[in-house]
């Protein structure tokens, strides 16, 4: 029955990544001035959510004769893997202040409310660089993102709350494929927030290295938010195999009481 399970859950796992594939797809090819490329790793990594927690869900409690269960209580810390999950963790507060950093933005020549960054140099004079990631993209990039985790702590949910399946034999096995849909929905948070943390620190960038007449502290930050690029694209790497290739290592044993 475990097997069972878990070839059930592997493929819903599956055809969410295909689904999200699509959707990215779709998105990345729609949407004005880059906002759809913006959201299509997001979307990939909601759509993947989306099949865990469908899997996860489908698992229901043996039928048959009546059973005896161990006393345990299983928590959600106890399945993530931690070197990957501290890892996201830390990602995806720094998107979040850099989103909510950006945000506020000045309308471009078109006048699209926060897509260029003005610094007023002297009197009279300004200069203006976009684009710029403020309201015009992080909008839709938050709810998206926002949603995401919230999918995310659904499925972690069912992963942990769900039945434990098969005989008491089974409990290390079935403890595995916890830890491995655990493993997977870490890696889909990390890919819901690597490429926007990326897209995001490069625009920004720009724009504060683009400056002339920038102060000095718009420089160094700068310099930082141009080095966190490549470190989330990294991590993205990272969580794509985590999705795709999820290990049956833990990184700690189970605790029950």
């Amino acid at each position: 029955m475990t097997r069972s399970i878990a070839r059930r859950t592997a493929a819903l796992r599956w055809a969410g990544v295909a689904v999200g594939a699509v959707v990215g797809v779709i998105a990345a090819r729609s949407g004005d001035l880059g906002v759809g490329l913006l959201v299509a790793a997001p979307l990939l990594g909601l759509c993947t959510l989306v099949g865990v927690l469908a899997g996860e869900l489908t698992v229901r409690p043996p039928r048959g004769p009546t059973r005896t269960a161990a006393v345990e209580v299983r928590r959600i810390r106890d399945y993530l893997p931690r070197r990957l999950g501290g890892v996201v963790g830390v990602a995806g507060g720094v998107l979040l202040i850099l989103l909510a950093a950006t945000t506020t933005g000045d309308p471009d020549d078109m006048g699209r409310p926060g897509r260029a960054l003005i610094r007023h140099c002297a009197a009279g004079l300004y200069e203006s660089r976009g684009p710029w990631p403020g309201s015009f993209y992080t909008g839709g990039l938050a709810v998206v993102v926002l949603v995401g985790l919230l999918m995310a702590c659904l499925a972690l949910r069912a992963i942990v709350r769900r039945p434990r399946s098969g005989s008491t034999g089974d409990a290390a096995v079935d403890d595995v494929l916890r830890r491995r849909a655990a493993h997977v929905v870490t890696g889909a948070v990390g890919i819901l927030v690597a490429i926007p943390l990326a897209g995001v620190s490069l625009t920004a960038a720009n724009g504060l290295l683009g400056t002339s007449c920038a102060p000095t502290w718009w420089t160094v930050t700068g310099w930082v938010l141009l080095a966190l690029a490549p470190a989330a694209l990294a991590m993205g790497a990272w969580c794509a195999a985590a999705v795709l290739l999820p290990t049956d290592r833990a990184d700690s044993p189970v605790r029950t009481r």
